[in-house]
């Protein structure tokens, strides 16, 4: 089979399109037909710093990572390990899986659920990663509740357009905070308040938020918390494209000092993959509540360009390489 290979780190010049063995799969794990796949900033923050991930990896002890990226996938289950109960040959599904930038990946019954009739494969690989951590993070962290006013920073990314639909799914005030080129992506999202960052500082407004998701990690801590009513949380999803991991290591230590030692209420997570969490968003998907956003679409022959774009920081919503 066809798929991008990372050979080294550093920029996408490091990724290559080769043919590789198909991978095998074992009693617990499906082998899918890939039709779409997407880009999240995890795959990017892998290629541009592999060094450091393998570190951290070492420490935890855990697995060297794959040389194939990809985490997101829409496609048809080709084969089914004998211990696999909900899915079979020839279902369309979609959620996550492993190394999906490929023309097949693996999955498990825990991140792969039936496709939403409504989407189309290159929507539904759109999904996966960015969806469940804007619900995650907002949900379980913010712990996000009807009435409450929820400010989305980085609104126009791939998990902000999810974030400010699952936040007015969740009944709450949304005021999206994007750039002037994102106004048209994220308006009909549903925000009721849309603010142009280039044009106007949210931080300077007298408006206050019960939480606050900050997915563009390009404001400070200090400034976000500033915006939040007294006993508000700051859930921490993203990190900046630029500045490398030590920037991001610093923002992260600096988020665990406030909630840890000064015991301010600033949540960082990781989002997992989760069944009834991607059910959640499948129902929210069927009742038309949550559609994903895509700014452009790659053939995987194309991959490279789509991650190079993804990392310069230009790309919009959900970068998505199709495979079929």
């Amino acid at each position: 089979m066809k798929a991008l290979v990372q050979d080294g780190s550093g920029s996408a010049d490091v990724l290559h399109l080769r043919e590789v063995p198909v991978p095998a799969i074992t009693e617990d794990r499906v082998l899918v037909k890939v039709y779409a796949a997407s880009i999240n900033a995890a795959d990017y923050h892998v290629i541009h710093g592999a060094w450091i991930v393998r570190v951290i990896g070492t420490l935890l002890r855990q697995s060297r990572p794959a040389p194939i990226r990809g985490v997101d996938v829409a496609g048809v289950v080709e084969s089914i390990g004998e211990n696999i109960r909900t899915l079979r040959p020839g279902d369309e599904v979609f959620g996550m899986g492993a190394g999906t930038w490929a023309e097949y990946a693996t999955g498990t019954e825990r991140s792969l659920l039936l496709k939403p009739t409504r989407l189309s494969f290159v929507e539904a690989g759109a999904v996966g990663v960015a969806a469940l951590t804007a619900l995650q993070g907002l949900r379980d962290h913010g712990h996000v509740r009807a009435g409450q006013r929820v400010l989305v920073y980085g609104a126009g990314g791939g998990v902000g357009t999810f974030a400010v639909q699952i936040a007015k799914a969740l009944g709450a005030r949304v005021t999206a905070v994007t750039s002037t080129r994102n106004m048209d992506l994220v308006r009909p999202l549903g925000a009721d308040s849309l603010v142009d960052y280039t044009l106007d500082d949210v931080a300077k407004r007298d408006d206050r938020y019960d939480v606050i998701l900050d997915v563009a990690a390009t404001r400070s801590v200090r400034d976000l918390r500033r915006m939040l009513v007294p006993g508000g949380t700051l859930v921490s999803a993203g990190a900046a494209k630029r500045g490398g991991w030590l920037g991001i290591l610093a923002r992260l230590l600096g988020a665990i000092f406030r909630s840890r030692v000064l015991r301010q209420r600033v949540v960082t997570y990781v989002a997992s993959a989760r069944r009834e969490d991607l059910a959640y968003i499948k129902d929210l998907i069927d009742a038309e509540r949550v559609h994903p956003v895509i700014d452009r679409t790659y053939t995987l022959e194309e991959a490279r360009e789509a991650v190079r774009y993804a990392m310069s920081g230009q790309a919009r919503a959900k970068v998505v390489i199709t495979a079929r």
